[in-house]
């Protein structure tokens, strides 16, 4: 059996686990979903594994590898931290999974080899984290989009969903942190700068100012009242930073 071939049949059959384990958790069956999600990670594990054979690189150097990663990061996140979602939130992130690992559909899936700009330690340190600040905000904006409801109607039980956005906010601004400073030192090495006018890196730079700020919004009372709107809000500014900034812009980020 062929890498390519490996690499064809362990995606496609991830899909396929992901799908039933939605239907699965959509009908209450939270051990099938939690196996078929384990499963997908799997098949994701080995997806990644055929491909770095091929590449002998790190495998996160192109589209539908960085999708993927965000897909198998949003699965974990929500494996991990399923106590403290509701089933509503746990589908929702499943959902939002599938619609990334869908991409395979979209584009075709070529091989890209790493250019030399590439290929140095600090690439395959700054996309990992970066990805996982994604998944932590991402579940924060679920979580606030649930939210709603009880913000109208000021329910006191909104404090825990609170506590819980900052708590995930915290660990994606830490990532973030980190994957900004990774992406520093990788862009002197390979472009002679820490830091360049581009799209990409313009809007790293407000997403971190935004969510930075948020973990301070509950210590601002003028503030306070807006904060479940503004992390629902967050989920457009990481759409426009991870998916505008790469394909509806002149980002040297575009691969």
């Amino acid at each position: 059996m062929t890498a390519q071939l490996i690499i064809s049949l362990s995606i496609h059959t991830g899909i396929c686990l992901l799908a039933l384990s939605i239907a699965a958790s959509m009908i209450g069956k939270a051990r099938a979903a939690t196996v078929t999600l384990l499963l997908y990670l799997f098949a994701c594990l080995i997806f990644y594994a055929a491909r770095a054979y091929k590449k002998e690189f790190f495998p996160f150097t192109d589209k539908i590898e960085s999708f993927m990663i965000l897909s198998v990061l949003l699965v974990a996140c929500a494996l991990i931290y399923r106590g403290r979602l509701s089933s509503k939130e746990f589908i929702t992130l499943q959902a939002l999974s599938l619609a990334a690992a869908s991409v395979v559909f979209i584009f075709v899936d070529a091989l890209r080899y790493p250019p030399m700009f590439l290929r140095t330690i600090w690439y395959p340190l700054h996309i990992p984290v970066s990805f996982a600040a994604y998944a932590f905000w991402l579940m924060a904006g679920v979580s606030a989009v649930y939210a709603i409801p009880a913000w109208r109607r000021n329910d006191p039980a909104l404090q825990q969903r609170s506590l819980f956005m900052t708590d995930m906010n915290r660990l994606g601004f830490i990532s973030f942190t980190l994957a900004m400073l990774f992406g520093g030192i990788w862009g002197y090495f390979a472009w002679g700068a820490y830091f360049m006018w581009d799209p990409k890196l313009h809007w790293s730079v407000i997403l971190w100012l935004f969510y930075g700020n948020l973990l301070h919004i509950d210590k601002l009372p003028k503030l306070r009242s807006w904060k479940i709107p503004l992390y629902v809000s967050g989920i457009a500014l990481i759409l426009v930073a991870f998916i505008g900034t790469s394909f509806f812009s002149q980002s040297i980020h575009r691969f």
